[in-house]
Order: structure tokens, then C-alpha cells, then sequence
């Protein structure tokens, strides 16, 4: 066995001593202690070892995404118009992630973590984490969720090896947590902190701070574990593409720490394990403890042990680098467990010493961080070429051009725009796809559009005091018309004989804001994902319209498809109470 071939170059880390308990009045920021030292290791036998790269970081700790799916649509991770998601072959099965999971256990690999997107909306969770955690060395297996849907499957997990949690939660306020995620769901999460509290030894809160928004929150949390053994976490905001990213937003953990110590007087600095991403501290008195991952104002790459594998098989040596290596097409090619390991270890070694700093991760074209998971970038948008173009075709379908094309996810198999846009033929032209061999099947389709208004126009809707009359049922109804009328508005939709359509609006007044969502259903060869969308997009105008007369400070936001199913490429959510 590999495993035993290199046990002598792979260091398990043991876990960090218990916390000092003395009672330590602060009058300053605590002192840092400093964490243990790994124990040292011959160069000379560990410059061959796949998983130790060209800076003597061994990488013991494996993040695994499951999925790129997700039920939130958090601010600093995904774009507000959305993302588009990889068709399901495209990701890993689970098969191949056990496969890879042993492969990097037998190399030192000790310690998992399941991510996402939202790893809950996987139907195999249970079944991956059942299988995951009879990999021999591997002795972890933990996971990071959003908590929406988690307490259904928590008993389930726990039982098959799940053996620590981290629950991502932003704020303690329900109207914050609409705006910070676009969706409802706080007691869902408060529900489940209770619930899964008791089933680890210590659960972990994840708190992305950002000012102006939650930073007036930190306290509150601090005060969580006085009597919760809680492990809360507080994370620098960072950039990533699509959250709109403004440092001045970032606070930074000294910051954070003062405004704690200046509250609760007596702190205490804890002990780090070898390699945690956290700066531990305690309140004395308290029973859980609080910590700062400071990516941004601090950073901790001299130490990092981590390796990350992308929902569709990308290994990611570095959650800010561009660089990703397939494994999943070197596994479909049927390359052999050498051969792997060889891919691997080549992209460890090209490991940097440490991530760009703040000014270039901010001018970078990194991905949405829901996509953190997928493959780095898409060439296409940034060439300044035609479609036609011999050196987009070299590009794009030329393995010569990247020495290394298996290590890369290239977005097309030809440069014909008829293999990329299915209105246009082989001559570019527009054209309506004949749909006449396709099965009818079930369709349906959900779309969402936003209307920002005044506090004026918020109260005159609430109290149903517009001039003209009932404005959210006239926009509700001209939604309902304007779905039926799609294919006359949009020239290349078919005429679909629809079963059924749903408009809503939600009244959001803290955010001054309407929400409408348009759901539209049928049984036919094609989907009705336009017809929702035009339905929740006359409906916007026509409440604009009703209620310009209390002024036009209204701004009609982005209009969003959802979710849909029956079609080739399902994804997201298609019920109302879903949203």
C-alpha cells in the first residue's frame, strides 16, 4: 500500500490543548499565543511526496465540494442575477469522489470536509458521508451547510460518520438575513443550532462580516457562547466575482477583537491547533469560544494544509487562485491511480507561497464564490475576437495551446455558433428551434423580479391607497395575461398552451420593496422558462406604472429564472415556499 510506503513522511497532527482557564483581566488587545510547531521533516525524503509542496507544506486536509447548487442566494457569494450551473453529468458522482478521497487518504490525507454550494440538496449525502468515513486515515469527516434543510438529515449523517459541523449564519436578525441571503429561513437555522449542538463535541458558526451591513452584530454573537458551546467564527470579507466587492466593507480582525475586548473586559487568548485558519479566543466565564479567520488584513498560507476538489472535479490548490487541474477528466479518460497521483503532485508543487494581496484578488476576475467549486474562469467573454476567429478556435479546441489540456476545463468542443446557441443555424442566423421530435413532458418554470420603491409608495401599497386602485392585484393579473401573450413578445418562443400561472408579491418594508415571483406550468415539447419571466416582468412595470403618481423614485431590479424542471438541464426551485 502507498499509505504505509510513506507513513513515515506524513506527520499526523494531534489536537490542541485544552484552553488556559486563568482569569485574564485585558487592558489591551490580547497577546497571541503561538502555536505549536509541526515537528520538523527531512527535506531531502519529502521533495517526492505528492501532497508536500515546494515550501514544505503537507497537505493532510481534503475539501470535497458536492455540488454547486445552493437554496440561499448569499451577497458575498453569489451575483444577484445568479449563476449559470454545470449540467449534472459534468459533476462528480459519488464513486468518483470516494475514489479520490482514498487516493488522497493513502498519500496523508486525514481529514474531509464536505462543501458546496449547500451540500443538503445533494440526494446522496448520506450515502457519501456513510462511505467516506470507512476510507482507512481517514479520521474526520465534516461538512458545511447552510442549516436550512439539515435537521431532517442530521440524525442520518451523524450515524454515518459525520463527525463535525459548521453552520454558516450571517446575522441573528430576520429582516438582515432576507437581504444578506435574498431568502427566508433564520428560525430554520436558529432550529437546528439547537438541535445540533449536542451531537458534536463543538459547533462551529461561520460569520462573514461586512460593515455597514452586520458588524454591529459581532457582540451578539460573542454573547451566543456564554452559555452554548459554540465555536464562533468570524470571516474578513473577501472578493470574489459578483458580490460587488468595496473594501472599505472589510473589517478587519483587529477591528473586531477591540470592539470585543472594549465590551467584555476579560478575554482570554486560547491555543491554535497546527494549521487552523482561526485566531481562537475566549470571554472567561464562557463556555464556547470565538475566532477570526483574517484572510484578507492577516494572512495564514505559511500554514495551510488544504486542498480543495471543485463540484465537477477541479483540484484547487488555492481558494484565490485561478489555476485548477481536472481530475475528473483524467478519471473519464480511465487514467490510473499512478497517473492520478502524477497530475496531483505536479499541481501541489506549483503551489504559490501565498495568495495575492487584497488590491489584486480585488482586480481579479475571480469566480462568484457559490462557484468556488467550478472551474476558474470562462475565456470567451474577455477575447475581443469573432466568433471566427482562428485564434479563438486555437484557443478554445486546440490541446497545443496549453501544455497541459487535460488540467484545464475549456467551454466549447467546436467554434460553430450552431454548437453553442441553438437559435442560430450553421450560418449564424436566427432561427426557431423545431421542437416537433421532442416528448411533451411536464414543465414548469419560476422567475422572480424586484421593485425598489419609497417608503411613500411602501405605505400607500400596505394600506392599499393608490390612486388608480388595487396595484398589486392589477399586476398580478397583467402578469398572468402577459404570460399568455410570450410568444407575441418574443419572437423566437413558441406558442405553449399553458395549464397553469402564478403570480405573488411580497411586500418587503424594510427593505422597501416588492418581490414578485411568477411561476408558469405546461405539458408540451419545450420549457416555459420565458413565460414566467415575462410574467414577472410586466407585472413589475405595471406596478410601476400603478404607483408613479407618489413619484418615479422606484427602480425596477434584476428579473431572475429561479428554477425550472422537465427539461434537459433542471436546477433550482420552482415553489413559491421554496423562495
Amino acid at each position: 500500500m502507498r499509505r504505509s510506503a510513506f507513513a513515515s513522511l506524513v506527520s499526523h497532527f494531534s489536537t490542541s490543548p485544552a484552553a488556559s482557564q486563568c482569569r485574564l483581566k485585558v487592558v489591551k488587545l490580547p497577546e497571541e499565543v503561538p502555536s505549536p510547531k509541526p515537528k520538523p521533516r527531512p527535506v531531502e525524503k519529502l521533495t517526492q511526496h505528492p501532497l508536500l509542496d515546494d515550501f514544505r507544506r503537507q497537505h493532510t486536509y481534503l475539501r470535497i465540494s458536492l455540488t454547486e447548487r445552493c437554496n440561499l442566494r448569499c451577497t458575498y457569494c453569489m451575483p444577484e442575477e445568479g449563476v449559470p450551473l454545470s449540467p449534472s453529468e459534468q459533476l462528480l458522482s459519488a464513486d468518483e469522489i470516494v475514489r479520490l478521497a482514498t487516493l488522497f487518504a493513502e498519500f496523508g490525507v486525514d481529514k474531509i470536509r464536505l462543501t458546496g454550494g449547500e451540500p443538503t440538496v445533494r440526494k446522496d449525502l448520506v450515502e457519501i458521508v456513510g462511505r467516506l468515513a470507512k476510507i482507512p486515515g481517514i479520521q474526520q469527516i465534516g461538512m458545511t451547510s447552510n442549516g436550512i434543510v439539515l435537521a431532517r438529515k442530521l440524525d442520518a449523517l451523524v450515524a454515518a460518520g459525520l463527525s463535525k459541523l459548521n453552520v454558516s449564519l450571517d446575522t441573528l436578525v430576520e429582516h438582515k438575513y432576507q437581504i444578506m441571503t435574498r431568502r427566508n429561513g433564520l428560525s430554520k437555522v436558529l432550529r437546528l443550532i439547537d438541535l445540533a449542538e449536542p451531537m458534536f463535541d463543538q459547533l462551529k458558526l461561520n460569520c462573514v462580516v461586512i460593515r455597514g451591513t452586520n458588524d454591529d452584530e459581532v457582540l451578539d454573537f460573542v454573547k451566543l457562547t456564554e452559555n452554548k458551546n459554540l465555536d464562533v467564527r468570524f470571516i474578513e470579507y473577501m472578493p470574489f466575482g459578483g458580490n460587488r466587492f468595496d473594501v472599505r466593507k472589510m473589517v478587519p480582525y483587529k477591528e473586531m477583537l477591540k470592539t470585543i475586548v472594549d465590551h467584555f473586559q476579560e478575554v482570554v487568548r486560547l491555543r491554535d491547533a497546527p494549521n487552523d485558519t482561526s485566531k481562537a479566543y475566549g470571554v472567561h466565564g464562557f463556555r464556547g469560544k470565538f475566532g477570526f479567520i483574517s484572510s484578507m488584513s492577516e494572512h495564514f498560507c505559511s500554514t495551510c494544509n488544504r486542498l480543495r476538489i471543485t463540484a465537477d472535479g477541479n483540484l484547487k490548490v488555492c481558494l484565490h487562485g485561478l489555476s485548477e487541474v481536472s481530475l475528473r477528466d483524467e478519471m473519464r479518460k480511465g487514467a490510473t491511480d499512478e497517473e492520478l497521483i502524477q497530475v496531483i503532485g505536479s499541481a501541489v508543487r506549483r503551489k504559490k507561497k501565498q495568495h495575492a494581496g487584497i488590491d489584486t484578488l480585488t482586480a481579479m476576475k475571480n469566480r462568484p464564490m457559490i462557484l468556488i467549486d467550478r472551474s476558474p474562469f470562462t475565456v470567451a467573454p474577455y477575447l475581443p475576437i469573432s466568433p471566427s476567429s482562428s485564434l479563438q478556435s486555437a484557443l478554445f479546441c486546440n490541446s497545443k495551446v496549453f501544455p497541459r489540456v487535460s488540467s484545464y476545463r475549456l467551454f466549447c468542443s467546436s467554434s460553430r455558433p450552431s454548437d453553442r446557441l441553438t437559435h442560430v443555424d450553421s450560418e449564424g442566423k436566427a432561427t426557431m428551434v423545431d421542437v416537433s421530435s421532442k416528448k411533451a413532458t411536464f414543465r414548469v418554470a419560476l422567475s422572480r423580479a424586484e421593485v425598489l420603491v419609497s417608503a411613500t409608495i411602501m405605505r400607500a401599497l400596505q394600506e392599499n391607497r393608490i390612486a388608480k386602485g388595487d396595484a398589486l392585484a392589477v399586476a398580478r393579473l397583467a402578469g398572468i395575461s402577459a404570460a399568455k401573450k410570450t410568444s407575441d413578445l418574443i419572437p423566437l418562443c413558441h406558442n405553449i398552451p399553458l395549464s397553469d400561472v402564478k403570480v405573488e408579491l411580497r411586500l418587503l418594508e424594510a427593505e422597501n420593496k416588492v418581490e414578485i415571483l411568477a411561476r408558469a406550468k405546461t405539458k408540451f415539447e419545450t420549457g416555459v422558462e420565458m413565460e414566467a419571466l415575462t410574467a414577472a416582468s410586466v407585472s413589475a412595470l405595471v406596478l410601476y406604472d400603478m404607483c408613479k403618481a407618489l413619484g418615479h423614485d422606484m427602480v425596477i431590479g434584476p428579473t431572475t429564472l429561479l428554477g425550472k424542471r422537465g427539461g434537459k438541464r433542471d436546477f433550482g426551485v420552482v415553489e413559491f415556499q421554496d423562495v
